[in-house]
């Protein structure tokens, strides 16, 4: 089976099940998606961990996914009780401090024990960073009061981008690659469609959910394009770690994408840039 037709099988299975998951499946807020996010995390903090393993000495494997698992695992409590989000904030803010203890005692027969401890902690808070708490305001919609229309016209401006990018790039790209190092096979094309996709997106949130996207069409501009831009961002700051690491892919168990993290490398980093903005242009809290 070709890497196109695993891609295109892939995007025809995640947006209809991320539908249902977002607009219809929304008992005990969002209980089934909120465990998907924390299941996520665990999985994304394995492979950023084997990632920075190939160039940077490493804590631990089991310390740093189980760290990250408990700042998910907090928010999904807040969100679950209907607490403060901060309090995955505090979580999360713990969780560094726990590693900076573990590497104070870490226990080591070498003689220089603590030559790469920099590498160490900075790998690990790197990891949790963007592994766990990133992915944490994905859980902070879930507290809204328009939760489910956030989260969905988020998910849906993510993966539109993300595949009119690739629609483009591989339709009208041919010529126009090679301009960003980070990954030469992004062209101009692909960017461009990725900024049409999500902004129409949130032309079409406007236009069917005034109610929520309230006020002018700007608004609903600037979100997309915002989102867009970020969601982008993610997918070329991924490229950059693995080309540091000498890999292709993060890991090999979704068909035609490779790992997990390289398919929500995009919600990683748009998911903190919706909700600023969102919170901003909206109020929505």
């Amino acid at each position: 089976m070709s890497k196109i037709v695993k891609r295109l099988l892939t995007f025809f299975v995640a947006i209809p099940l991320f539908i249902y998951l977002t607009w219809f499946c929304t008992f005990k807020n969002h209980f089934v998606l909120n465990c998907i996010v924390v299941a996520a995390v665990a999985v994304a903090a394995i492979e950023m961990h084997a990632l920075l393993s190939h160039k940077l000495a490493v804590q631990p494997r089991s310390l740093v996914v189980v760290l990250s698992a408990l700042v998910a695992a907090a928010g999904f409590i807040c969100v679950l009780f209907g607490l403060p989000m901060e309090y995955s904030s505090f979580v999360f803010i713990l969780s560094l401090f726990i590693l900076l203890i573990f590497e104070i005692f870490r226990k080591s027969s070498e003689e220089n024990q603590f030559e790469q401890s920099i590498q160490r902690m900075t790998s690990s808070v790197f990891t949790i960073l963007y592994s766990a708490f990133l992915l944490t305001f994905v859980q902070r919609i879930m507290c809204w009061r328009y939760a489910k229309e956030n989260l969905i016209v988020f998910l849906l401006m993510v993966f539109i981008c993300d595949s009119l990018a690739w629609l483009f790039g591989i339709t009208m790209g041919k010529n126009n690659r090679g301009f960003i190092k980070a990954s030469p096979n992004k062209s101009l094309m692909g960017f461009i469609g990725g900024f049409i996709g999500s902004i129409a997106i949130g032309i079409l949130a406007h236009m069917l959910l005034p109610e929520v996207f309230f006020g002018s069409y700007a608004k609903a501009v600037l979100l997309g394009f915002a989102t867009a831009f970020a969601s982008i961002l993610g997918d070329l700051t991924e490229s950059v770690i693995k080309r540091s690491a000498g890999v292709k892919d993060s890991g090999n168990i979704i068909p035609g994408r490779g790992g997990l993290l390289d398919s929500i490398d995009s919600i990683v980093m748009a998911a903190p840039i919706y909700v600023i903005l969102a919170h901003f242009l909206y109020n929505f809290s």
